[in-house]
């Protein structure tokens, strides 16, 4: 197995001048190649490095960019350890992260800057570097260093941190390695085989690891070519434009193509839809349930629809369709390099997944429960069940623990926000659900609807977007009633 700097060695020296990140600049999209974004990558290593960087935790808290991609390689392959969060996450959220890990630095887009005020007067310890401001600098500081960046040495230590929810209660910190990153690269190939003629349109944030795996850290082994998305109310008509080849979806975002063509009126629009989606030669969907009517009718207009299943903990993905299978109800084929198992089957034959090998994290940091998800075996037990057929066709039962898993792929513990609602001790009783797509919560109270909705205000505060509590419903507190 090679590691990301040997990747790159070799990308710079076969694709050097092919085109490789497009950006849309606001008329239209401008493209980086190869030679050009991997001499930046070893630049901002050296940069890195001469400000004091070196084998630390570095966060990135960002939209999606060039300048993160280029982070991101800079990091895993060269100075120490690459720890991205979401986008949407508040300074609260970010506090409880830190609360799992030290980090030495803090990378940050223009756009984060009154949540990142919060944080240097929390942690002012951090450095913090706005990317827009600083990313370039650096770089053109390490191009003044002729030697090339010494890359990281073991590709058995942690080249990531991922996290897990983590609202109210300390963030799960989740290491991946160079080589539990790529580890699942040879059975995604033999299933999906990309190549530099490929183009990725990429619109899900890069710090999930689905995205960030097979939309973008395969492309250094691939060769194919990136498009990133300028806006998420953009994907239809960019996606139109770029004519992309491998695309990473979610549920929600397929429910909406499919809701725009079945609204449509004008015969041409349709047509010229699934004439693009029929061009994707891999689409995956992952990251939730896909609606089986859904899957259905893109199936049988001839998209290669893919659904696919994993988790952060695995390095992403478990199991994936294959081409051309006809078992659409399954949610995917486990990947013969994994050894997957259904633990405790009932009746049946549903229990809960268990997965062992090269792609499984080694545990969570700093976390006194490691052995309740990973066990004396080196299994990890995902909390998803499920029963798994002779051909290895799994199929998606639901939650052993309780969350809800949102149609673009986030997770939402039910508990921690039940927790953080309780808070306010006239609130009695809260059920959180989803419903058509939302999270929502059932209320015992006694306060009128105006107070317990300004307490609610109050509470998304709190929350990152797709995490906050988009309806409740309030019951009156009468002897005691509880909410069925």
């Amino acid at each position: 197995m090679k590691s990301i700097h040997e990747y790159l060695t070799d990308d710079y020296n076969k694709w050097g001048e092919c085109p490789y990140i497009s950006t849309w600049d606001g008329s239209a999209y401008q493209s980086v190649s190869f030679r050009q974004t991997i001499e930046d990558v070893w630049n901002l290593a050296k940069g890195m490095k001469k400000a004091g960087l070196q084998n630390q935790n570095i966060m990135i808290f960002s939209d999606n960019s060039y300048e993160w991609m280029v982070i991101d390689l800079a990091v895993m392959g060269y100075v120490g350890t690459c720890v991205p969060v979401d986008k949407e996450w508040t300074a609260y959220d970010i506090g409880h992260a830190l609360s799992a890990i030290d980090v030495a630095a803090v990378f940050y887009s223009k756009s984060k800057e009154s949540r990142v005020e919060e944080l240097r007067q929390n942690y002012p310890n951090i450095e913090y570097f706005c990317i827009e401001e600083a990313v370039r600098a650096m770089i053109e500081e390490g191009a003044a260093i002729p030697k090339e960046p010494e890359a990281m040495p073991n590709c058995e230590q942690t080249a990531m941190i991922l996290f897990t929810s983590g609202t109210t209660n300390i963030a799960k910190a989740i290491p991946l390695s160079q080589a539990n990153l790529f580890n699942n690269w040879d059975t995604l190939f033999a299933r999906t085989p990309m190549t530099n003629q490929d183009i990725s349109y990429v619109f899900l944030p890069l710090n999930h690891v689905y995205s960030g795996v097979a939309n973008f850290l395969y492309t250094i082994i691939s060769g194919m070519q990136i498009y990133l998305c300028s806006d998420i109310r953009n994907v239809l008509p960019e996606m139109m434009q770029v004519r992309p080849t491998v695309v990473c979806m979610v549920p929600l975002i397929l429910k909406r193509i499919y809701e725009v063509i079945q609204a449509s009126n004008d015969e041409k629009v349709k047509a010229g839809i699934l004439k693009m989606l029929k061009g994707i030669r891999f689409l995956y969907c992952g990251g939730s349930f896909t609606d089986l009517y859904i899957k259905k009718y893109f199936v049988e207009q001839g998209v290669h629809l893919l659904e696919a299943y994993g988790t952060t903990e695995t390095s992403s993905v478990i199991a994936l369709d294959r081409l051309e299978d006809t078992n659409i109800e399954s949610n995917g084929v486990v990947f013969e390099n994994l050894d997957v198992i259904i633990s405790e089957p009932d009746a049946d034959g549903v229990g809960e997944i268990l997965v062992r090998g090269g792609s499984v994290s080694k545990g969570y940091l700093n976390s006194p429960d490691n052995n309740a998800e990973f066990d004396q075996n080196g299994y990890y037990h995902t909390g998803d069940l499920a029963r798994m057929d002779a051909t290895g066709h799994l199929y998606l039962k639901g939650r052993k623990k309780r969350m809800i898993i949102t149609a673009n792929g986030k997770n939402v513990y039910v508990d921690e926000l039940e927790q953080l609602i309780l808070e306010n001790e006239q609130i009695k009783k809260a059920v959180v659900y989803e419903e058509e797509y939302h999270i929502c919560a059932a209320l015992v109270s006694n306060l009128s609807q105006q107070q317990v909705q300004e307490y609610m205000d109050r509470v998304n505060e709190k929350l990152p977007g797709f995490k906050k509590i988009k309806k409740f419903h309030l019951k009156a507190d009468v002897l005691g009633g509880r909410i069925k």
